[in-house]
């Protein structure tokens, strides 16, 4: 297939911007953590969260040229696990800039996408710009906790690192359930392996959501998920590059939760 850029698409790739985006989460660490004497994990999530959640400004122009390139050889991973079909229809919530529906879109019947980011939803909608003129695709902004879809509209759904940063995981859990018809797949990431159960359920200081394994497990299956699995594949996926970055930010794994629609 071939692999789209950017500067392919047509968003801005100045250097100013690159620029000034960095400058603008270095600025966000300095903030945040400074002043608790902060151990080298804080940093690293400091940073992590500069340029994640909701991007917006100068560092959400740096999200949305970084994370496509960090994330691609994991989406490959979630795309193997969904076990994409042709007649799917696929929705990816907290899309980004639809990195997974372009790469692995051409696998299924329709795709949707849906985003609380104007600067992420503005880079979905021009990857996918073909998509949506020919009606396959569609980007939205909304809720992950209220889904503009209706009951059963799809038959797989992802979340790839959204689930951390929304304000009731529970609710959102449950609404990827109703969208999905009988048999349909969702894929989940929450948080990463290390996190203390003690905690599961909680907001960091740095306002990240921790996980566990049975906390991950119990959310889905309160939500009406069967057939519930836990996996740690590399946030990388494949690419040893971004393995080694993972491990250097202290993210070397993803927690992955499966999950299949009953009756």
């Amino acid at each position: 297939m071939r692999e789209h850029t950017f500067a392919a698409e047509g968003l801005p790739m100045r250097r100013s911007v690159i620029v000034g985006g960095m400058v603008a989460a270095g600025v966000g660490v300095a903030v945040g953590v400074a002043r608790s004497r902060p151990t080298l994990g804080d940093w690293r999530k400091a940073a992590y969260l500069a340029t994640v959640g909701v991007p917006r400004g100068p560092t959400g122009w740096l999200t949305v040229m970084v994370m496509p390139s960090e994330h691609r050889p994991f989406y490959a991973v979630v795309a193997e696990m969904l076990d994409l079909r042709p007649e799917d229809d696929l929705l990816d919530v907290a899309c980004g800039s639809a990195t997974l529906l372009h790469e692995h879109g051409w696998r299924v019947r329709t795709v949707a996408g849906l985003d609380a980011s104007d600067i992420q939803l503005d880079a979905a909608r021009r990857r996918l710009t073909r998509r949506i003129e020919h009606g396959t695709a569609e980007i939205v902004k909304g809720d992950a906790g209220a889904l503009p879809w209706e009951d059963g509209r799809f038959s797989a759904v992802a979340c790839i690192a959204g689930m951390d940063f929304f304000p009731d995981p529970q609710r959102a859990v449950r609404e990827m359930y109703r969208v999905l018809r009988r048999g349909g797949r969702a894929v989940v990431t929450m948080g990463t392996a290390a996190e203390d159960a003690s905690t599961a359920g909680q907001i960091d200081a740095l306002g990240l959501r921790v996980f566990c394994e049975a906390y991950a497990r119990r959310l889905m299956e309160d939500a009406g998920f069967v057939d519930v699995s836990v996996t740690y594949p590399p946030w990388g996926g494949t690419s040893r590059v971004w393995n080694a970055v993972s491990r250097t930010w202290g993210h070397p794994e993803a927690r992955v939760v499966l999950g299949v629609r009953g009756s």
